[in-house]
């Protein structure tokens, strides 16, 4: 039991003997971090002075910060800190030496020194109590060869970290010019860029300039008030507002970044949902702003509004950063960029939320994390928002480049397709005199004649009318490029030629099947041919085909087939958006061949899904759409003339599958 006893005594003095060694300042020292130096004891109440940390029991209390590789960081406490530090020289030093506290957020700092010497500094009191002109908390220290006690009391209402450096003034002095010269190279290039953006925002009367502009410049004002240098050079009476600077503007960019993002991702039209979350995020962050500038005259308390804007980084990263994600996935190019981008920063935010909590350790780059994250966002930002002008440019020119090619070929083809028009006009009109029946007959044969080019011509004339349009508008312009719309318009007239001679033949809808022409034909060459030639007709939407199965030959009347499939093509081009495919296959099944066409487009309800191949018949919503309403009647008569049928699979908001079943032989 005695052996117990001793061993337990022996235990408690060691503990309580576990002060930190007094630092020694050799004269090669230039400066020094020495935070396992250093003892620290917690005052909840605020209750201890100076004069009670002589007292033994006060003496004992005292702890050892052990963790050398991290600054000290107690994260968020209403506590009074003591820390107390021991120094001496060795041969030949020095004995004037700087204390560093290079962090700017703490509100109450007493330096006692050895000799008496009293300096209350801190963010919440006048910036003329400190002894030096510095953006950060500056002492001096007085050292001599044998061991001194320096002691410092800390309060703060924000995260409470505690950097220690001692430099030899030399040194600190050169240390302070790069820096600042490093400082002023960050916020030159800042400012550099808030001008070019403000610039491109009211020159192209582009939201998405002017978002970044304001999310960049309260991002700088952050950065220079966390760095010191706006109490030196921009507020320097207004320490109050010093206090809460850089989180009031932290929270006033985050909004304004949660606003950039919606709008540089297009995201109200694309994702609604997760848009409408990230701008509550956004009124939330200018919540804290205000809730902040109160806190200046005490109406709320300081430190839960910054553990509640902390803690708001990771959910308002993350939905950004998944809106990225999901217009990437989209298609939309600049997301790259931008993902990338706020990924850096949000990692930086991340840290800096982390190091204020005291989840992790505090050391340069944990202090700086925040800075060096806005430097690399803000580069790639400007790539992306430079990437965005890039392929819009583009996108315009080839656009612009197709419309001009359009109106070349019709140009060239116009006067030859009147011509035409003329003539088939002539002829069927003398045929109507020969007498009254056969006046009737061709009647009903001009007018669906009149039908059929309202339904199958109207694509090539348009090309026509918009060629001659440009080349009118170019020739004002003197950029008048007439080979291009020739060739365009001589492209419009060749398809408008073929189709009038097919139209010729197609009597043969109202004859006996006698007249009805058939022969073998190999489909897949056939329909690779047909599809190859409607391509050009049809730019805005990719045509795709899987003709994996090869059933040989059919016999079809290859002219009325053409028409059939034609019409089909045409029809799901007219009905769906413009970009979505339209899909052609080749199906066997049970002695059929199958030649169907798929689309992306509004779809067909049920009810309507036999009307629809009826003569005249028109759905409400393909109003806006011009037409007679005959080219299915046409399919589904081509189909019964081979013995074949015409299959329609179709829902509202789902697009439209039509196939055309034939028999294989004749």
């Amino acid at each position: 039991m005695d052996f117990i006893l001793k061993l337990l005594a022996l235990a408690v003095f060691v503990v309580g003997t576990t002060q930190a060694q007094t630092l020694t300042l050799q004269s090669q020292t230039q400066h020094i971090d020495f935070h396992d130096h250093v003892e620290f004891l917690e005052d909840p109440n605020g209750s201890l002075s100076i004069s009670n940390l002589h007292q033994p029991e006060v003496e004992a209390r005292f702890r050892r910060w052990t963790d050398a590789s991290s600054q000290i960081s107690l994260g968020y406490s209403s506590s009074v800190w003591w820390f107390k530090i021991r120094l001496k020289t060795g041969p030949e030093a020095a004995g004037r030496w700087l204390l560093e506290i290079p962090y700017l957020q703490i509100d109450e700092i007493d330096f006692y020194a050895p000799d008496g010497q009293v300096l209350t500094l801190g963010a919440a009191r006048p910036f003329t109590n400190r002894p030096y002109f510095h953006r950060f908390h500056l002492f001096p220290l007085d050292v001599t060869p044998m061991e001194q006690v320096w002691l410092l009391r800390v309060k703060s209402a924000d995260s409470l970290t505690l950097p220690l450096v001692i430099w030899s003034p030399d040194a600190f002095n050169k240390e302070s010019i790069r820096l600042f010269v490093v400082q002023a190279m960050y916020f030159g290039g800042l400012i550099a860029l808030l001008v070019y953006n403000f610039f491109l925002a009211f020159s192209l009367n582009d939201r998405r300039f002017l978002f970044y502009a304001l999310f960049a410049g309260h991002f700088g004002l952050a950065m220079l008030a966390g760095n010191g240098l706006a109490h030196l050079f921009i507020w320097p009476g207004a320490y109050h507002f010093d206090q809460i600077a850089q989180y009031f503007f932290l929270a006033i960019a985050a909004a304004f970044g949660m606003q950039f993002s919606v709008v540089f991702l297009e995201g109200k039209r694309n994702f609604p949902v997760l848009s409408r979350w990230l701008q509550a995020m956004g009124l939330i962050y200018l919540t804290i702003a205000g809730l902040l500038i109160i806190s200046i005259w005490g109406g709320v308390p300081r430190q839960p509004v910054l553990m509640v804007m902390n803690l708001m980084v990771t959910p308002a990263g993350l939905m950004v950063i998944a809106l990225a994600i999901l217009a990437w996935r989209q298609g939309y190019k600049p997301a790259r960029f931008f993902l990338l981008a706020w990924g850096i920063l949000w990692v930086g935010a991340f840290v800096a939320g982390l190091r204020l909590t005291g989840w992790i350790p505090t050391n340069v780059l944990t202090s700086y994390a925040l800075q060096i994250a806005s430097t690399a966002e803000m580069l790639l930002l400007g790539l992306a928002l430079a990437d965005l002008i890039h392929i819009e440019r583009i996108e315009r020119e080839s656009a612009q480049s197709r419309a001009i090619a359009v109106q070349q070929s019709a140009l060239s083809t116009l006067k030859q397709s009147e011509d035409k028009l003329e003539k088939v006009v002539h002829e069927r009109t003398h045929q109507l005199e020969i007498s009254l029946d056969i006046q009737r007959q061709l009647l009903a044969q001009h007018v669906r004649f009149g039908a059929l080019i309202s339904h199958e011509f109207r694509n090539p004339l348009g090309i026509l009318e918009s060629q001659i349009s440009l080349i009118r508008r170019e020739s004002e312009l003197g950029i008048l490029q007439l080979e291009t719309h020739l060739n365009t318009m001589a492209s419009a007239s060749h398809r408008l030629k073929c189709m009038f001679e097919n139209w010729l033949k197609n009597d043969r809808l109202n004859k006996s099947l006698q007249d009805f022409q058939r022969e073998p034909v190999p489909v897949n060459a056939w329909l690779r041919e047909l599809v190859d030639a409607q391509r050009h007709y049809h730019a805005d939407h990719p045509l795709t085909e899987d003709f994996g199965i090869d059933p040989g030959e059919i016999w079809i009347d290859e002219n009325l087939m053409d028409i059939a499939l034609t019409n089909l093509i045409d029809n799901a081009c007219k009905y769906s958006a413009p970009g979505s495919p339209v899909h052609i296959s080749i199906q066997c099944h049970g002695g059929l061949v199958g030649l169907c066409v798929s689309d992306q487009g509004k779809g067909i309800a049920p009810e309507h899904h036999a009307c629809v191949f009826e003569d005249y018949f028109r759905i409400d919503h393909e109003a806006q759409v011009r037409g007679m309403g005959l080219g299915l009647a046409f399919v589904r008569k081509i189909a019964e003339l081979h013995h074949g049928k015409i299959e329609l699979v179709s829902n509202i908001g789902k697009g439209s599958n039509f196939c055309i079943w034939l028999p294989i032989g004749p």
